[in-house]
């Protein structure tokens, strides 16, 4: 009995180990799938580690590429802005000569032919490197004081001839509780409504063009506005309406050759007012006219003084690209020493020269590059530098670089060196600025900002134009009732303030406190613009560009000459008072 136990026990024994064989078999062959397949997804992660890698080398690549073509395009744009604008200042600079002397009628339309196929030959430039910034996100706002009743104003009567040709009317309507004085980017509003009210005069013929502002809401010290405008023209079909707003989209009338244009002007339009946050839009049914819209928001300016037109106004007409105007030519004191202009192109360094003599300045030396800029500081002392900033041998900013390096090892008094250049972007800009020049004059060059920047920089060069006799008389006549009261009130007002201002900022300018002096200076200067006090402006806005540029020692210089400058404003402003109340 037990000997058959054992051997039944021993078979048992012998099964389960033959099973556990098996299931160890099993067990080390799952292991092996198992390892196998591991081992295959550890290749393919390998793999995908491998392609991946590849991938974001081709990304980097990519990325690097993307970055050299958007350099490279913006040196394009850079370079052809120059090109483009270096013949047109010589047709535009000697149009605007042109029309200074004795012609016939005939002889005067064919100028203003050309006169106005340079503006728009500049408006397409202007256009095409602002749609360049805005893409490339260099384009910025620059927020200060705006009236959009002025704006409006402006807006119209630079648009009113157009609108003449055509047989259109313009109007106007602007809500009552609009705000005298909005914070705001003035020039790119300006230019927003220069484009919608000119393509809307562009396509209607003798009609009617409506610009309205309505405030929709007021809260928190900001104004939500409804800015329409609307014409009487031959409308948008709903198939058109949809390419709008994209850049180098125009409707199918828009193409046609008698409408000309781009497509360009709405695109940069909705880029502005996409910056300000807003938005804009179009209602319109084909042949019964359109109405373009936006809808934004300003600050309204807090302080309880009478508003008055901001500074930022009086500059607008910068955006008409091109102002001639046929007057004769403007004397001004004599200069100690001469103005040198460097500059390559043979045209534009006519044009220049023969601007300056109109301003009635003589004595003026010419080179042709650099290195004769560089030869010709070291020969003579100049009271300015006109320095054209591509030239051959040695270009504007490795001559200035040279000429400031001579002014620091020799002890040279600091001479004023200003960017002639058809290159217009914020980079060049900054380069300018960044080698040592003073200022940056972009071409085409008319005879009034040549002008502006002679002024600005030589404070003896004046016009004896203490007064803007078209601000002062604006603000003369605004009075309903009492002719002259508003100027004599705002009179008063400017003069219990400014004269501790002016204190101010000599205290700055004596402890070399920049920020100060920039916010002082400029304070001061548009409060004086507003009052049409343009010789004392001249001279605050010098100090205030000298402070930015890093440099105290024209503030320096000028500082004695403010206060007898507000002074005789002053007694200027009371004589045409006195006039009035006679």
């Amino acid at each position: 009995m037990p000997s058959n136990f054992n051997e039944h026990e021993m078979t048992k024994l012998r099964n389960i180990i033959a099973e556990l064989n098996r299931e160890i078999i099993k067990s080390k062959e799952h292991e092996q799938t198992v390892l196998s397949e591991f081992s295959s997804m550890n290749n393919d992660l390998v793999t995908l580690q491998r392609e991946l890698a590849k991938n974001n080398s081709r990304l980097n690549e990519a990325k690097n590429q993307a970055v050299q073509a958007s350099e490279a395009k913006s040196e394009f744009l850079a370079l052809l802005s120059h090109e483009f604008r270096t013949p047109l200042n010589g047709i535009i600079g000697m149009t605007e000569i042109l029309l200074m002397s004795s012609l016939t009628e005939e002889q005067r339309q064919s100028v203003a032919v050309i006169q106005e196929s340079s503006q728009l030959l500049l408006y397409l430039i202007n256009d095409i490197l602002d749609l360049s910034k805005l893409e490339a996100g260099e384009m910025k706002l620059n927020p200060s004081d705006m009236n959009l009743r002025s704006i409006s104003k402006h807006v119209n009567m630079l648009l009113s001839a157009k609108a003449d040709k055509s047989g259109n009317q313009l109007y106007s309507e602007i809500d009552d509780s609009l705000s005298d004085t909005l914070i705001g980017d003035g020039t790119r509003v300006t230019q927003i409504l220069m484009n919608l009210v000119g393509n809307a005069i562009k396509f209607t013929q003798d009609g009617s063009i409506y610009t309205r502002i309505r405030v929709l809401s007021e809260s928190d010290q900001r104004q939500k506005l409804r800015i329409e405008v609307t014409d009487t023209g031959i409308g948008i079909t709903k198939e058109d309406q949809s390419k709008l707003f994209r850049p180098y989209a125009q409707t199918s009338d828009g193409q046609q050759s008698k409408y000309g244009g781009t497509g360009l002007g709405l695109s940069i339009s909705k880029y502005f007012v996409n910056l300000m946050d807003g938005q804009i839009g179009v209602i319109s049914d084909y042949g019964e006219g359109s109405t373009f819209w936006i809808e934004v928001s300003f600050e309204i300016k807090s302080n309880g003084e009478t508003k008055i037109p901001a500074a930022n106004e009086l500059d607008m007409n910068r955006l008409t690209a091109v102002t001639l105007e046929t007057t004769d030519c403007i004397p001004c004191t004599s200069i100690e020493h001469p103005i040198l202009i460097a500059e390559d192109n043979s045209i534009n360094r006519k044009v220049v020269l023969v601007q300056l003599e109109k301003l009635g300045i003589t004595n003026i030396d010419t080179v042709e590059n650099g290195e004769e800029a560089v030869a010709a500081y070291l020969s003579r002392t100049y009271c300015a530098i006109l320095m054209d900033h591509m030239m051959p041998k040695l270009d504007g900013i490795e001559a200035t670089r040279k000429i400031r390096q001579i002014e620091q090892d020799e002890m040279r008094p600091h001479t004023p060196i200003i960017a002639l250049t058809g290159n217009v972007t914020e980079r060049q800009r900054k380069e300018c600025l960044e080698a040592g020049m003073d200022d940056y004059l972009p071409k085409p060059i008319t005879l009034e900002t040549l002008r502006e920047m002679m002024q600005r920089w030589l404070p003896e060069m004046h016009d004896d134009s203490i007064l803007n006799e078209e601000v002062v008389m604006e603000l003369l006549n605004l009075s309903e009732d009492k002719k002259g009261e508003l100027l004599e009130s705002l009179l008063d007002m400017y003069q219990a303030d400014t004269p501790s201002k002016i204190d101010q900022l000599l205290h700055h300018i004596h402890n070399n406190q920049y920020s100060e002096v920039i916010n002082s200076a400029h304070d001061l200067k548009s409060s004086s613009l507003s009052l049409g006090i343009e010789h004392l402006s001249l001279l605050l806005g010098k100090i205030e560009t000298s402070a930015r540029m890093g440099c105290l020692e024209e503030p320096k210089r000028l500082k004695e000459l403010l206060l007898p400058a507000y002074e005789k404003a002053c007694s200027e402003i009371k004589k045409v008072l006195s006039s009035v109340h006679q």
